[in-house]
């Protein structure tokens, strides 16, 4: 097939991409491995909520309804996406998976499990956070206890009573600790390595994404105290509940090594009233027992994973030179071609939220490829 552009991934970076170039009279093709849009987001808990506003976390062309609230919940956001594709008339392939994107006479290959696509132009945007990243712990084989990542945990409710070891101290591991102890679990144990910096999302009602938005002129060292001293007239000290400040600032985290804030949604109420436990990180399993760094055994039931993830695009394009040593795309994805004719959107994080990046990334992409002769490819 030679459609005018391929789009890899119908989450919402795929679909912004889309509709931006429906808009510069482009008409792209979506590829989506899953049975409908946004299949990520589908698979995540149903207690999750976003933690960026709601007027500020919409696509361009369709607002979010007021009736999802300030914090729009997953179910809501799935809804959206979905009504977002009718409205704009998206072509979405369904249930096809891109393997490998290779150049062609005249622009690009997607080999998939469907046949192949060839376009002038391909926009990569399976996802920043794709594939789970799970530790691979000396002793795991014979590890007697579940280990599961917090992204294959459907239901928070089905482990109300359980011992639970929390490992990873980052926004997913702070909002599902909250949710953990308020689904009734028995023992929570949160291990962490690197204290994180963990913000409230609004202070006396007053959300503040808006105003990591306004600060974005502001020098990095000088949000970074403003950052800190929010943190601190929040919560005060946490260092003996076992979090202390943090050395680097939020900002000056995310800038070298793309590890974003925690946003707090009651986790630190649980943890000062003594109902999350903070340990230390794990060194290694022994049979029935995690072994911590400081040589505690622990004997959870269950160890949950908060470990981040990883884009998996090595078997996509890591052949062809575009990856750095992370596996993420090279700086410049969402700007400007990393090989010319193949685009990446949704991989450039933001404390000041991924969501509004899209459409911003998608419409420098739109405009870059109708700028662009395209001629067609001889199939």
């Amino acid at each position: 097939m030679t459609p005018a552009a391929v789009v890899i991934g119908a989450g919402p970076a795929g679909l912004a991409a889309g509709a931006a170039l429906l808009r510069r009279h482009i008409n792209p093709v979506i590829l989506e491995q899953g049975a409908a849009v946004g299949t990520s987001w589908r698979h995540r808990h149903q207690e999750l909520h976003l933690n960026t506003i709601r007027w500020l976390s919409h696509l361009p062309g369709l607002r979010i309804p007021r009736r999802a609230g300030r914090w729009v919940s997953r179910d809501d956001y799935i809804d959206y996406l979905e009504r977002f594709t009718r409205h704009e008339r998206l072509q979405v392939h369904y249930g096809v998976r891109a393997h490998r994107i290779d150049p062609v006479a005249g622009g690009w290959q997607v080999t998939t499990d469907h046949g192949r696509y060839r376009s002038q132009h391909v926009v990569v945007a399976t996802g920043h956070d794709r594939v789970p990243n799970m530790p691979d712990w000396s002793g795991r084989a014979t590890f007697q206890r579940p280990i599961r990542h917090v992204a294959d945990l459907r239901r928070v409710a089905d482990l109300a009573g359980a011992r639970v070891l929390l490992v990873g101290a980052g926004n997913s591991g702070v909002e599902i600790a909250g949710h953990l102890v308020d689904a009734g679990v028995k023992h929570l144990w949160m291990s962490v390595r690197t204290p994180p910096t963990i913000l409230p999302r609004q202070l006396y009602g007053v959300p503040l994404h808006p105003l990591t938005l306004a600060l974005r002129p502001v020098p990095e060292r000088i949000r970074d105290r403003l950052a800190r001293a929010v943190a601190h007239h929040a919560f005060g000290d946490l260092s003996a509940y076992g979090l202390p400040t943090p050395r680097r600032g939020p900002f000056e985290r995310m800038r070298t090594t793309g590890v974003t804030v925690a946003i707090d949604q009651g986790f630190i109420a649980h943890l000062t009233a003594g109902r999350v436990h903070v340990v230390a990180e794990v060194d290694h399993l022994d049979g029935p027992d995690v072994v911590l760094d400081d040589g505690t055994r622990l004997q959870p039931d269950l160890v949950l994973a908060a470990t981040g993830y990883v884009p998996g695009l090595t078997g996509l394009v890591g052949h062809l030179g575009v990856l750095d040593h992370n596996g993420r795309p090279k700086p410049g994805a969402g700007t400007y071609p990393l090989a010319a004719g193949l685009w990446f959107i949704g991989y450039q994080t933001a404390i000041e939220g991924n969501l509004r990046q899209h459409p911003i990334e998608a419409r420098r992409i739109a405009r870059a490829i109708g700028l662009r002769a395209r001629k067609p490819i001889n199939s």
